[in-house]
């Protein structure tokens, strides 16, 4: 097995990989107590979906223990 850049193994042959960017700019959030900010859209998307499946299992398991107690 060969590899090309040997510099970057360690003793054990495990590839090293070193994440360095010079132009990594972050943009840093601070959030206070009591302030409103903007949640972001997917956040009510995914509320949503999780009511929608609770909703959807809830009816599942009536449906299926109505049909149960029918067979009887």
């Amino acid at each position: 097995m060969e590899y090309p850049d040997l510099e970057n193994l360690d003793e054990d042959g495990y590839t090293q990989l070193r994440f360095n960017s010079r132009n990594n700019t972050r943009i840093s959030v601070v959030s206070e107590k009591g302030s409103c900010a903007a949640s972001p859209p997917w956040r009510l998307i995914a509320v949503i979906l999780g009511i929608l499946c609770l909703v959807i299992l809830v009816t599942a398991v009536v449906l299926g223990t109505t049909a149960a107690e029918f067979r009887r």
